[in-house]
C-alpha cells in the first residue's frame, strides 16, 4: 500500500488550493479597497473643484453639493448611503483640527463626524473629509478593522482657502 501512488495529485491540489484561494481573495479585496481610495480621492477632487467656483448663488447647503457630486463620481461601488461628507471652515491653517473620522475609544464614528458644514466665509480655510466604513472578508487581523464591526475606515481629504469667487455664506 506504502508504494501506491495514485491519489497523490488530488492530495497534493488539495493542500495547495487552500492556501491560494486565500490569497487570491486577499489580492482581490486589497485590490477593490485601493480602487475605492482612489476613486473617493479623485471623486473629492472633482467636486471640490465645482464647490470652489460655484457662485451660481444656488442657496443649496454645501455639505449636499459636495456630497451629490461625490456620488456622482463614485457610483458604482460605493453606496451613496454608506458615505460620510463633512465640510469643517476654520480661521486659519494652523486652527484645521486633524482629528480622525473614528473616534479611537469607542471604534465608532467621531461624534457630529459627516453632519457639520461650517461657517463659510471669504477668506476661511475649509476641509472636507469624505469617509466610508469598508466591511472586509479578512476577519484573520491581517488588516485590522478600525471599527467595532471590523470595517475599515476609507478617507479622503481636501483642503481649501476660500478667496474671489468662492460661495460665501451669509449670516454666520
Amino acid at each position: 500500500m506504502r508504494r501506491d501512488t495514485g491519489g497523490a495529485a488530488a492530495v497534493e491540489f488539495a493542500v495547495v488550493i487552500v492556501p491560494l484561494f486565500v490569497v487570491i481573495l486577499f489580492v482581490l479585496e486589497n485590490a477593490l479597497v485601493h480602487w475605492i481610495t482612489a476613486s473617493l480621492d479623485n471623486g473629492l477632487d472633482s467636486a471640490m473643484r465645482q464647490f470652489y467656483v460655484r457662485a451660481d448663488g444656488s442657496g443649496g447647503s454645501p455639505l449636499d453639493g459636495v456630497r451629490t457630486e461625490l456620488c456622482r463620481q463614485v457610483a458604482p461601488f460605493v453606496k451613496c448611503d454608506a458615505l460620510k461628507v463633512d465640510v469643517a471652515a476654520y480661521d486659519s491653517f494652523a486652527s484645521v483640527d486633524r482629528a480622525s473620522p473614528v473616534d479611537a475609544a469607542t471604534k465608532d464614528w467621531r461624534p457630529g463626524f459627516g453632519t457639520q458644514h461650517g461657517c463659510l466665509l471669504k477668506g476661511s480655510v475649509v476641509v472636507v473629509q469624505a469617509a466610508l466604513a469598508q466591511h472586509t472578508f479578512q476577519p484573520f487581523g491581517i488588516a485590522p478593522g478600525q471599527f467595532r464591526d471590523g470595517s475599515r475606515l476609507i478617507n479622503a481629504a481636501a483642503v481649501i482657502q476660500l478667496e474671489g469667487n468662492s460661495p460665501v455664506a451669509s449670516g454666520c
